[in-house]
């Protein structure tokens, strides 16, 4: 009787410790799965917020296209030869040629014309962007319907670079430009292009 009750005791204390083991083997394996179900769905935020980010930073250079073909190209080429601005762009070569076209400045043009603005936030996100024009020069080509003969009207074409800045944040993050620095969550995407604008009159 004696060795039958001490086989059941360590029987009983056998399956406390296998018990306890399978329950924190369990609990492991749920806070795994917890941590990266988490993980996941923080990657497919930031993916998206990329996204959408480069979809920014597409439309302000499609916006600034559209607002030099309005026929306003030799007063911005004429701005950033005579004034230029600071502009991370091209800041280490000094003072060269810049011009900064803020969003701002785009949307109350679309205002103007359309009344309403580019884009607006969503529900959990804000966009902004700032474009800067550089490296104004010659196309090195004649551009195709223009004037070969002489006998028309003096005009040129200018080639530029645009460089756009974007950002999205979420809504009601730290009021951040494009310059400055940016908020813990907010994604940043740089797009820049080469573009030839004009006609310009010769004397601009």
């Amino acid at each position: 009787m004696r060795r039958r009750s001490f086989s059941h005791k360590s029987e009983r204390g056998t399956a406390v410790v296998v018990v306890v083991m399978v329950t924190t083997l369990i609990t492991a394996i749920g806070v795994f799965a917890v941590r990266a179900i988490s993980q996941i769905d923080q990657a497919a935020g930031y993916s998206r917020q990329a996204a959408q980010t480069i979809a920014v930073a597409e439309l302000g250079t499609s916006a600034t296209l559209a607002q030099l073909g309005t026929g306003t190209a030799g007063t911005y080429v004429n701005q950033m030869v005579t004034s230029p601005e600071t502009c991370s762009a091209n800041g280490s070569l000094g003072a060269a040629p810049c011009y900064k076209l803020f969003r701002s400045e785009l949307d109350a043009q679309t205002m103007s014309l359309r009344s309403e603005t580019l884009f607006g936030p969503t529900a959990d996100m804000v966009g902004d962007f700032v474009v800067e024009m550089t490296d104004p020069g010659p196309t090195g080509r004649p551009v195709a319907g223009t004037d070969l003969g002489g006998v028309g009207t003096s005009f040129k074409y200018v080639k530029l670079s645009l460089t756009t800045t974007a950002q999205v944040r979420p809504v009601g993050d730290a009021t951040e430009t494009c310059n400055a620095g940016v908020s813990s969550v907010a994604s940043k995407q740089a797009l820049r292009a080469r573009v030839v604008v004009g006609p310009i009159a010769q004397g601009n």
